[in-house]
């Protein structure tokens, strides 16, 4: 059995972040891998509200302060009990060396499992109290700052869908449904790390929607950096074409429309070279 590379999700969960926050764009600084030190103290995203007062109404976002703590843990990790002693530290550093209150600092933890043993040892060993908020939030009550725990595949589809998505195990409608809401706010261009990360994982999926959702999801194939993802992903070859032989059709006039050149066009959809010049 063929292993599966690893994806790389870090870059793909601050552009999620920040669709999940769109609303906010104006009033929020994301900074990515912030250097706590020379050393490698390196948090996963500190979130910095512009203007101190802007009250954040997003469901995720209601918790935070003037300066925000966001550690990301990928779909096959889990947080321990030393993740999160480790990120409070964090906390506790930045606001040494940057003088921020301990009042204006928040935490958010974002995982995929069910952080069951997390919670246990907050509560019967910390002594901490866990409040559900809403499916998949989690406020730690009691802690040095106001800690949220997101359980990213628990989190609401409509509110949630980009962190919510963030995984590699998507349905053809979770695929649809994504495509739809990120082109209602980014266009699909050549570095869309998010959607790349989520090529790279559902590369299977990603060609089934194809067939059934074309319309929607079409313009994410025509970006050469992401046609190379399919194309690296694909486990057998002839799949589009012997699929859909027209859709292929459609697709390569799509294509052919955006400049790619016939051999370009010939290698992602699978249609011979002179199928595909006949149609240029």
């Amino acid at each position: 059995m063929k292993e599966r590379s690893k994806v790389f999700w870090h870059e793909a969960f601050v552009e999620a972040l920040q669709l999940e926050f769109h609303s906010y764009l104006d009033y929020l600084v994301f900074d990515a891998e912030y250097p706590l030190s020379k050393e490698a103290l390196i948090m996963d995203v500190l979130v910095i509200k512009k203007e101190p007062n802007q009250i954040i109404r997003k469901n995720i976002g209601r918790i935070l302060k003037g300066h925000n703590i966001f550690e990301f843990k990928s779909e096959s990790d889990s947080i321990t009990q030393h993740d999160y002693n480790k990120v409070t530290a964090y906390a506790l550093l930045y606001s040494s060396f940057t003088q921020i209150p301990v009042s204006d600092i928040t935490v958010s933890f974002v995982i995929t499992p069910h952080p069951r043993s997390l919670l246990k040892y907050l509560e019967y060993e910390r002594g901490l109290a866990i409040q559900t908020q809403e499916s998949g939030i989690y406020y730690v009550i009691g802690d040095i700052f106001p800690v949220q725990i997101l359980e990213s595949k628990a989190l609401s589809p409509e509110e949630n869908l980009f962190l919510r998505n963030l995984r590699s195990n998507l349905t053809t409608e979770d695929i649809a449904q994504t495509t739809k809401s990120y082109k209602s706010l980014k266009s699909f261009e050549t570095k869309n790390v998010y959607f790349n990360r989520l090529m790279q994982a559902n590369s299977k999926t990603i060609k089934e929607a194809i067939h059934m959702f074309d319309k929607d999801i079409i313009e994410i194939i025509l970006a050469d950096e992401v046609k190379e993802v399919i194309m690296n992903g694909a486990e057998e070859r002839g799949w589009f074409a012997a699929r859909d032989f027209e859709k292929a059709k459609s697709l390569a006039k799509k294509l052919l429309s955006r400049g790619d050149t016939i051999a370009e066009v010939a290698e992602v959809t699978e249609l011979s070279y002179e199928t595909v010049a006949n149609l240029a």
